[in-house]
This record gives C-alpha cells, structure tokens and sequence, in this order.
C-alpha cells in the first residue's frame, strides 16, 4: 500500500464520515499536524491527527486507534466551550497554528468552524502572539527548572523525567518564533532549522548535550533498541498507559527511528527514544527491571546522580538563551 497525504485525507474522511452515521453530538472535525504536510512519512510510517469538537463533554479527551501497523488515527476530543474565547487561540503553539489552516476541515455545522478559524488567524502572526507563544514556554521552563533546584529527596527517574520536560520547554522557547511547537519525532529534525533562522545556530549543539547527544552512536542505539521497545510493549499493556505510546503507535516510533539511525539522521534519533521511555517508565514505575534497564540507558548517556549539578546549570544557560532572545525580540518590535 503506498501511503501518500491524499491517501492519508481519504482515511480520515472515511472515519469521520462512520462517526457520523452513528447517534452523535459532533459539531466540527478538523486535521493537525504531519498529514497536513508536504511530508507527512517519517520510516514509512505517520498518524493522522484529528480534533473533534464536541456539544457535550466528550467520554474521552483523547484517543488512539490503529489504520495499519504504519499509519494510526490519533484523536483529540474537545468540548465546543474550548472555543468560547477563539480569539486567545492565536497564542497557542499547537492548536492555533492548525486553526489556520482553511484546508484542513472535515466537518463543519452551519460554518462554525469557518468563523473559529477567521478569528483565530486574523492577527496570528501579530509580533504580540508570537511572542506570547514563546513566552508561554519560556515561563514552563524556568518554573520547571526551579523545581529541579529543590533539594527535595525524589527518585533519580522522576527528576530525569522532569529534567526532559523542562529541556524540551526551553528548546519550543526558541522554535516557537517561528513555527509551531516541535513534534517529538522531529524535535531534532525540526530544531536546528529554527535556531538557524533565528541566527543562533549554536543552540543546536547545546541542546544536543542537554539530551546527551554526545553520547549516542549507532552501536548505542542498537544496544539498547530492544530494551526500549521492551518496554513500550510492557507500558501498552498497563491499563494505565497514556495515548502517546500505545501499542498502535509502536511502529510510529521504532519504525521512524530505525530510519533515522541508519540513515544520515543519528542525531534525531534520541529525543523520541527519550520521550517515550521516559514515560513507559512512569508507567512501569512498580517494575524493578524495567526500572534498571531505563537507568542504566541513562547512564550510557552519562546521566546519572552525581552529575545533576552540572546539568542544571547547562539548562540554566539555555534558558537564559530564550530569555535573551526573547528580550531582544520584544526590543525589535516594541513590545
């Protein structure tokens, strides 16, 4: 089967039109992300992100449901209220930018979403909502950064984890000033170009380290494929497991960092790897095995206890990276 966006669209209506035949309280459907691109394949494999938009409190806010073993619908459910005060949306670096999309509607009743979708993008590119945009991030990550300095006795895994979660706000900081928030698959694909056109190139390397790309090679990476995919498996399986590393969304990760690693890409390969461990392990927190497999993968990369200290303060540096940009950017335009 050749897997193409016109392909990818044809799927979705279908399913959108299935739901529709069905007792339902839907009033909009609209697509996001990849599948709205001139690449939506990343190692022959995508999801096709959907946003229903719901007159009642939807069951669930999100949901995942397999295509084939490549391509998985991947669906956010919203109650219509989300939309009350549309106008705020033009600062929201994931939804707004889909928002002004005009291609991209499945359904629409009496032209609501056609209304939602004016508002929004009328101004969007303002330098006031782009800033807000990063700001947005800029605060998450300092705030975050403050709680990793608390002394506090946590495990080392739950630091780890909000360590990633902070370095992951200071880099959409600086990507934000012009493009929407980074994707996990290609947050390192994506990243460089965006410092680049900011003139601060040199971002991309120190955000290499702060994700202990130093570290990683392709012996690394097949060492420890096994372990991770492992424990994507185990996590699928929880009750518990979040949407993002479903057992429908298996090839979407492995499939499209093995593409990576042995391609010409090595150095994206890690921050997708890093992402859905971290939250398997969360998952698998009552699992001692899975427990040392994660931590020792951590300290191949040389994150461990005694270096938290030096960790913080090259996090620290790179958000204060942001904040510098983001004051030269409100000096440029008045803000």
């Amino acid at each position: 089967m050749r897997i193409n966006t016109e392909m990818l669209t044809k799927t979705a209506r279908d399913h959108v039109a299935k739901r529709l035949r069905q007792p339902n309280d839907i009033v909009a459907v609209y697509l996001t992300g990849s599948v709205t691109s001139e690449e939506p394949l990343l190692g022959g494999t995508t999801d096709i992100d959907m946003v229903f938009v719901h007159k009642e409190d939807p069951a669930q806010s999100r949901e995942v449901l397999r295509v084939t073993y490549e391509v998985s619908f991947d669906i956010e459910h919203h109650h219509q209220s989300y939309y009350t005060y549309h106008r705020r949306l033009r600062q929201n670096p994931w939804i707004g930018f889909s928002l002004c999309n005009h291609g991209n509607i499945l359904h629409d009743t009496d032209h609501w979403l056609e209304f939602i979708q004016a508002g929004v993008s009328s101004q969007f590119d303002t330098p006031e909502n782009i800033h807000a945009r990063a700001q947005k991030f800029n605060e998450k990550a300092r705030q975050q950064w403050f709680d990793l300095n608390d002394e506090q006795e946590i495990r080392f895994q739950e630091w780890m984890d909000l360590y990633f979660k902070t370095t992951g706000a200071a880099a959409n900081t600086i990507a934000a000033l012009n493009g929407p928030a980074l994707t996990i698959r290609r947050f390192m694909i994506a990243f460089p170009e965006r410092a680049q056109a900011l003139g601060q190139a040199s971002l991309s390397g120190e955000l290499a380290r702060l994700i202990g790309n130093d570290k990683m090679s392709l012996d690394l990476y097949r060492d420890w494929r096994p372990a991770w995919e492992f424990a994507l498996r185990s996590a699928s399986a929880m009750p518990n497991c979040p949407p993002n590393i479903s057992s429908h969304r298996k090839g979407y990760f492995l499939n499209a960092c093995d593409a990576l690693a042995e391609g010409d890409a090595l150095h994206a390969v890690l921050w997708p790897m890093l992402e859905t461990w971290r939250q398997a392990d969360l998952v698998l927190a009552d699992e001692p095995a899975q427990q040392e497999n994660w931590l020792q993968f951590l300290s191949a990369l040389d994150f461990v206890p005694e270096r938290k200290d030096d960790l913080l303060q090259a996090l620290d540096r790179f958000i204060d990276a942001g904040d510098n940009i983001l004051r030269d950017y409100r000096q440029n335009y008045g803000l």
